[in-house]
This record gives C-alpha cells, sequence and structure tokens, in this order.
C-alpha cells in the first residue's frame, strides 16, 4: 500500500508538545496498537519534541520545525525535521541505568527511554537541511487494515454527471461573469495550481474579459449548465489584430467527449466576426497531443520558445508533470491580410523567412538593408513573468542607443535569474537587419516569426538562454513543420548542451 502521512508546522513552544502528542497518538490509535504501545509511543515522543524545543533551538521560540507522522503495511512512523543546533549521538554519554544509585548520572536517558521503547531510532545529519529523528514502532499483521477500509473517505461531493460521455449535450457561448468561479475551479481539476496566477481568481477573469485583454468562451452543459471546458482570446492590446488562442483546458471526466474541438471551432467562428487578421497559439512539446490537434485546423508552426513554461507544470492525467522547463512550439492559423508589405532580414534568415510566410499565403517583399537606427531614443518594454521566470523584450522603436539599451537590459534579467529572454523586433522597420545581426553576435538565436503581432506590424522573435540546457530528446514535434522549426532554431543555438 502506499504511505499514508500528515505533516504539520511546529514552533518551538513547550505549549505545544501536547497537541502535538495528541495527534500522535490519535492517529496511533486507529493502527491498532494496544494501550501498553500507546504509551510507549507517546513517552517517545515527548522526549523527542522536548529535546528539539530545549537544546537544537536553546529556547528561541521564534523558529519552527517539521512533525511528520506516517504509516504503510509494517510500520508507524514518526520523523522529526529541524534545522536547529547542529548535534550528533555519538557525543551522547551512555545512559547505563544500572549505575543510577552511585552516581546519580542520568546522562543519555533521552535516547535510552526512546530505543527502549520503540523497534528502531535513527538520527541523520542532513548537511544544510538540518536533521532529522525518525522513532518507528512496528505494527502487527493486521493492524494497518483497520485506518485503511474503516476510514475510506465518502465522496462528499459528486462532479460528475454519471452518464456516458456520448449522451452529455452541451453548447459553447461567450462568458458570463457568473461563470468565473467555475473557470477557476475547471483549471485547477486540469492544472492544479501550476497554470499562469490569473486564472485562479474569479474577480481578474471577470477583470480581463471587461478589459478586452481576454474574450473567453465556455463549454457549458445544457441541461445543468455546467462548466466542462474553456478557452479564450488573450490580447495584448484590445486594438490587435490577432489574438492569441488559448487558456484551454476541459474538466478531465469531459476529455473524450470532444468537448476541446467543440471550443476550437466555436473560437475560429468567432475570430472571423471580429475580422481578426489571425490567431496563434502556444503547444507544449513534451506531449503532441495539443499540436496534434492544432495541424488540422490550419495551424503553422513558426517559432519555438526553448524554456518557456516551468519544470512543475502538472498536466494531470495527460503526463504528469513534466521532466524540465517545458519548451513551447508557436504556432499561426492566417484568416485575413492586407496586402504585401515590405519586410527586412538578414541574408542567412532571408530563405526561411520567405518559407514561413509562403506557408501562410502572406505576401511580403523581403529586403535586404545596412540601415543603422535613427536618431533619437530606443522605446523598448520589458515584462518579465515570474510564474514563468522567463522575460519578453519588446522593442517598439529602434533608436541609436539600442545596442547599448539591449546590452544593459540582458545583463540585468541574467542577474535576476531569468531562465530565458524572448526579444521582439519589428522586421518592417528597415535597421531591424542590422539589429538582429548584433543581437546574435551577441548570443541571442532564431526563436520564430510572427505574422502582425507587434504592434500589427510583423515580428521577429529571437530568444536567449540564461544558463539553461535544453534536452532536445524529450520536445516532440508532431509535424514535419514544427521539426523543421526545432532544427532550425538548434541550428543557431551555438551554446546549448545536450544530455
Amino acid at each position: 500500500m502506499k504511505p499514508v502521512e500528515s505533516v504539520i508546522i511546529l514552533p518551538s513552544l513547550e505549549l505545544f508538545v501536547n497537541p502535538a502528542l495528541a495527534f500522535i497518538r490519535s492517529t496511533a490509535i486507529n493502527c491498532g496498537f494496544s494501550e501498553t504501545a500507546l504509551n510507549q509511543i507517546e513517552t517517545a515522543s515527548e522526549e523527542a519534541l522536548t529535546n528539539v524545543i530545549k537544546h537544537a533551538f536553546e529556547g528561541h521560540s521564534d523558529e519552527t520545525f517539521k512533525l511528520s507522522v506516517c504509516f504503510n503495511e509494517s510500520d508507524f512512523i514518526i520523523i522529526i525535521h529541524e534545522k536547529g543546533m547542529p548535534f550528533s549521538p555519538d557525543g551522547v554519554s551512555k545512559y547505563e541505568p544500572e549505575k543510577l544509585e552511585s552516581n546519580l548520572n542520568t546522562d543519555g536517558l533521552g535516547f535510552f527511554m526512546m530505543k527502549k521503547m520503540m523497534d528502531e531510532v535513527k538520527f541523520e545529519n542532513l548537511g544544510r537541511d538540518g536533521k532529522s529523528l525518525t522513532l518507528i514502532k512496528r505494527l502487527k499483521d493486521g493492524h494497518i487494515k483497520r485506518p485503511v477500509e474503516g476510514y475510506k473517505n465518502k465522496v462528499l461531493i459528486n462532479n460528475s454527471t454519471g452518464r456516458a460521455v456520448s449522451d452529455i449535450q452541451y453548447e459553447i457561448r461567450i462568458f458570463k461573469p457568473e461563470d468565473a468561479l467555475e473557470i477557476s475551479r475547471c483549471a485547477y481539476k486540469s492544472y492544479g495550481y501550476t497554470y499562469e496566477p490569473y486564472i485562479y481568481y474569479p474577480e481578474k477573469i471577470i477583470e480581463m474579459n471587461q478589459s478586452g485583454n481576454l474574450r473567453s468562451f465556455v463549454a457549458a452543459g445544457k441541461n445543468d449548465g455546467e462548466i466542462m471546458g474553456h478557452i479564450a482570446f488573450k490580447y495584448k492590446n484590445p486594438q490587435d489584430c490577432i489574438a492569441e488562442i488559448g487558456v484551454a483546458f476541459v474538466k478531465p471526466e469531459y476529455r473524450k467527449s470532444g468537448v476541446y474541438k467543440s471550443m476550437m471551432d466555436y473560437s475560429h467562428l468567432k475570430a472571423a466576426e471580429l475580422k481578426l487578421f489571425g490567431l496563434f497559439g502556444r503547444a507544449v512539446t513534451s506531449h503532441i497531443g495539443s499540436q496534434k490537434i492544432l495541424e488540422p485546423m490550419g495551424y503553422i508552426a513558426c517559432g519555438i520558445f526553448f524554456g518557456l513554461f516551468p519544470d512543475d507544470v502538472d498536466f494531470k492525467a495527460i503526463i504528469g508533470k513534466i521532466k524540465q522547463k517545458e519548451s513551447g512550439l508557436l504556432f499561426y492559423r492566417p484568416m485575413l491580410n492586407d496586402g504585401k508589405r515590405k519586410i527586412y532580414a538578414p541574408s542567412k534568415h532571408k530563405k526561411k523567412l520567405a518559407d514561413i510566410f509562403a506557408s501562410f499565403n502572406i505576401p511580403v517583399d523581403i529586403c535586404e538593408t545596412d540601415a543603422k537606427p535613427e536618431s533619437g531614443n530606443s522605446k523598448i518594454n520589458v515584462n518579465i513573468v515570474p510564474a514563468l521566470n522567463i522575460a519578453d523584450i519588446e522593442v517598439e522603436y529602434i533608436g541609436a542607443d539600442i545596442v547599448h539599451e539591449l546590452k544593459s537590459i540582458r545583463h540585468d534579467l541574467c542577474l535576476k535569474r531569468v531562465d530565458a529572454i524572448f526579444l521582439h523586433l519589428d522586421m518592417q522597420d528597415p535597421s531591424f537587419s542590422q539589429l538582429a545581426d548584433e543581437c546574435e553576435r551577441s548570443g541571442f538565436f532564431f526563436s520564430g516569426v510572427l505574422p502582425f503581432g507587434l504592434n500589427n506590424n510583423h515580428k521577429f522573435i529571437l530568444q536567449y538562454m540564461n544558463n539553461l540546457n535544453v534536452n532536445y530528446d524529450i520536445i516532440k514535434p508532431y509535424s514535419q513543420n514544427a521539426l523543421e522549426i526545432l532544427n532550425y532554431a538548434k541550428s543557431f543555438n551555438v551554446n546549448s548542451e545536450t544530455y
């Protein structure tokens, strides 16, 4: 059986010893111990807890330590973990009860009592992580069945409809403010607390929809109105002619019901109504599920972001927790354009840019130029995303100071230990080519292209890894196009190391 564990954090105050002992004893009772064994467990625990408070922290009451009570098929285990004064049991005098009458020496009595009353006592020095003391009492055969079989949890709230997936009737509709709480719960069911922070604040979901930075759609049951899934358009600026499609999740029990595809189809209809030039999305690379859905819907890979997502993202029943900082593939779905535009490109990227824009059927005239930045100060926006530990640098205007400013910004971000930096440049600015070359010489490398992505101008993206290695072997591109983008970015990441 899987061990059952409960952990509490205790202040180093003696008044908390009795509540802690009550916690330990009540748990031990449910494991079927005799009264004698319970008294032994309690006495040994009291000695251990008191020693920590009095000696490890030398009476300081503003410290805390961790108490863990755990049991499995064979053992009842108490672990005390603290970061108090260094200690070694080897320095404790051996208690000899037969000599007590002659010299009244009680040194070592505490350890003697713990070892006498428990089946095993283990001390471990953990270095910078402090110390742990483990007390173990063996369980008799059959004792463990009582807490496991006699106290199984009952279902307090039944979130399932109880119907077969094929029988579920739902509709896709525009978000209503009263949906916000259920959207947060839906995100939790899909990702735990590893998604972007705003999604767990219903009031922020409402606020972002009202401001125009988010346009949410939900899948709701026709009979009971249950929120089964959510998807949204995210806008950097509400007036942008493209939007990011994302914030998409479906409750686990409805993942095979077709809800996700229905939400995508509905979103595409809404994008056409809004006369958006296109939609873009970022798909994870640790599994091909989201990529596999996007490709037949007209999305084409046009970039890759190494180290985009944190390494604690939990995909629940899909793949579980990822094994490294998650990379993201950038996809774009073209819908409209306003005719041929002139863009500029370094010669080494000219063919790749031509291929990408041709795949979108977006007409461009690709020019090469040695134009230098105009006079004046650059306009640069820096956005650090703490939840992802990344930073976006958007260059809205390229001024004469651009190289110096970008070096200073990158240096500052590296000192802040930001994992990955993504630099967004305007390809329609004639001085872009020279700036891109300069940035690549300083350690940035190709990340991707996003049509109409920077103030409605075509955007070129470079990336910089701050001592972040990427294991390419666990990146799983689904399409040939996505594989080509990955290989193209890899070819310019001269500082990369593979495992």
